[in-house]
């Protein structure tokens, strides 16, 4: 088995007063606005370990913008969002967000994703056009200590388990596959680290282009052992269907890839199902230290 350690440093520092587009928060209902402090969460490049059985470690450097591409940091207050902060990888200065805050005990949902995430309340997350890509969380408090002198420690852990889906040779009139994955959800709780309920999840792929079917769905797990159906389905190009098979009882982690593959357009076919970590970082350690202000 190989395994993918990644860190990234999140640093808050407390600078001279400016304004800051990124910030979403009431600041007009602010008795004191010069009570506000200027907060900087500066996610940096972060080393990548690779360790493969037998074939030693190599070391390589990566960066935000090479695992997301929307970073988004929300502060609440009693269960009341009171500011939220975005950042895109099209910005000059991605992982770089300043802020000013107001210093006070927060509950903080920290989320960097290749899709836009909504992050209604640390219990309501979900991918704003609906689609969901790979995603990292964090959910713990920011004091008002440790805002002015403290050190906080934070870990952003894969918030997604993802289920890849690949056959033997495909006949040649199959131009689109379809998975339906029941037992899984787009809502995500940061609270508890896992998804909010279970439905029934359709994505449509397109494959006129390749040889084999070979596709993938990332989804929120409600529980930390899953076991979840997926029906298969191919479609030639007036969309009838080529063959359809629904697979039970597929166990899923969160934070893990569940491989599935086999022979899927041959009578009786041999399927193997692999729940592994191969390629997936298992944590991202995110510090950030402001006792030397």
């Amino acid at each position: 088995m190989k395994k993918n350690i990644l860190g990234i440093t999140l640093c808050c520092a407390i600078l001279a007063l400016t304004a800051c587009e990124n910030q979403i928060a009431d600041n007009n209902e602010i008795e004191d606005k010069d009570a506000l402090q200027e907060i900087t969460f500066s996610v940096v490049d972060f080393e990548q370990t690779l360790t493969q059985m037998g074939m030693g470690t190599a070391d390589t450097r990566a960066s935000l913008s090479g695992n997301a591409t929307y970073l988004k940091i929300a502060l609440f207050s009693n269960n009341v969002k009171k500011y939220e902060f975005t950042q895109t990888s099209d910005e000059e200065d991605f992982g770089n967000v300043t802020a000013m805050v107001l210093p006070d005990d927060y509950a903080m949902v920290v989320i960097a994703s290749k899709v836009e995430m909504s992050i209604e309340s640390p219990t309501n997350i979900y991918p704003t056009n609906g689609k969901l890509n790979d995603t990292f969380y964090y959910y713990g408090s920011l004091t008002k200590a440790a805002m002015n002198a403290g050190t906080v420690a934070v870990g952003l852990d894969r918030a997604v388990a993802l289920f890849e889906f690949q056959t033997d040779a495909k006949p040649a009139d199959v131009v689109s596959f379809s998975l339906e994955l029941t037992g899984a959800s787009l809502t995500f709780n940061a609270v508890t680290g896992l998804g909010v309920g279970s439905t029934t999840l359709t994505s449509v792929f397109d494959q006129t282009a390749r040889d084999t079917v070979h596709c993938g769905m990332y989804v929120f797990l409600p529980s930390a052992d899953a076991s979840v159906t997926v029906k298969a389905t191919a479609y030639n190009a007036d969309q009838e269907v080529v063959k359809t098979y629904t697979f039970t009882g597929v166990q899923m982690k969160p934070a893990y890839h569940t491989y599935c593959s086999g022979n899927f357009f041959q009578i009786d076919a041999d399927w193997s199902v692999t729940i592994n970590n191969v390629v997936w970082p298992e944590l991202i350690n995110v510090p950030y230290d402001l006792s030397s202000l």
